[in-house]
């Protein structure tokens, strides 16, 4: 099961010492920041954790290809440029990773 944001909040606050409302200010104003800073287009590095970035994907060009299924001739329709944001892993939580059967075992259930 995910982590909720009033689970996290609680987590936060309790590592923190602090109130589980000044943990959720601070989630908040965490989401804020870099809400507006992805909004300008800007990198965005959340501790040691992940980092955030702003990636331009140009537009592409019908194209003939083939319907796996049938093998029948198609025509894939073009797609107009757009922006996305791509989510990097850091060092730390690469490191925090399960092993093998640990993630086998908790994915499984």
């Amino acid at each position: 099961m995910a982590l909720t944001q009033t689970q996290l909040a609680d987590a936060v606050a309790e590592r923190a010492g602090i109130s589980r409302t000044e943990a959720k200010n601070v989630l908040t104003a965490l989401e804020d920041v870099v809400l507006d800073e992805i909004g300008n287009a800007e990198k965005v590095k959340i501790g040691n954790l992940v980092q955030l970035t702003v990636r331009l994907k140009p537009a592409t060009k019908a194209r003939q290809g083939r319907n796996p299924a049938t093998g029948e001739e198609i025509t894939i329709a073009a797609k107009p440029a757009s922006v996305d944001v791509r989510a990097r892993a850091l060092a730390k939580t690469k490191a925090a990773l399960p092993s093998v059967q640990k993630a086998k075992k908790r994915l499984a259930a």
